[in-house]
């Protein structure tokens, strides 16, 4: 089964939209066409963000991940993460190597600031916004 690992901004824009392409893709991780991988920071950053900006968001949003059933990896050590500091932002770090770690074979993110294709290239992991993933999807099915 094909690993995939989330990034908090999917999961808010999954929480906080019932149409949009981040929702889309929990809603086929619900189905089981692969398994969804966040890092415990990733939890803490979707719960301290919605709790700040998207209260009414946090009952879908758990519900998302208990129906989802989520892999939730341990945080990278810091000598894990800090060798990709100087290829990306200090606070992307430990999600990049978390992802890497977990041998994810895609990590998805709506920060295209930070996870960028350069980033992609030097680590091997492919890095895709929802929409770009689910063209994948539909591509491969059709």
């Amino acid at each position: 089964m094909k690993l995939i690992f989330a990034d908090s901004s999917v999961l808010i824009a999954g929480s906080a939209s019932s149409t949009g392409a981040s929702r889309v893709v929990l809603t086929m991780a619900e189905i089981g066409l692969y398994k969804l991988l966040i890092s415990e920071q990733v939890l803490e950053e979707c719960r301290r963000n919605l709790n700040k900006k998207l209260p009414k968001a946090i009952p879908i949003f758990d519900d998302l991940i208990n129906n989802i059933n989520v892999q939730i990896l341990p945080n990278p050590s810091l000598e894990e993460f800090s060798v990709y500091i100087d290829i990306i932002e200090a606070k992307d770090a430990p999600i990049l190597s978390a992802a890497l770690l977990a041998k994810a074979d895609r990590l998805l993110s709506l920060n295209t600031k930070d996870f960028t294709q350069k980033v992609a290239e030097r680590t091997g992991i492919k890095i895709q916004i929802p929409s770009e993933f689910i063209q994948d999807i539909r591509s491969i099915v059709t």
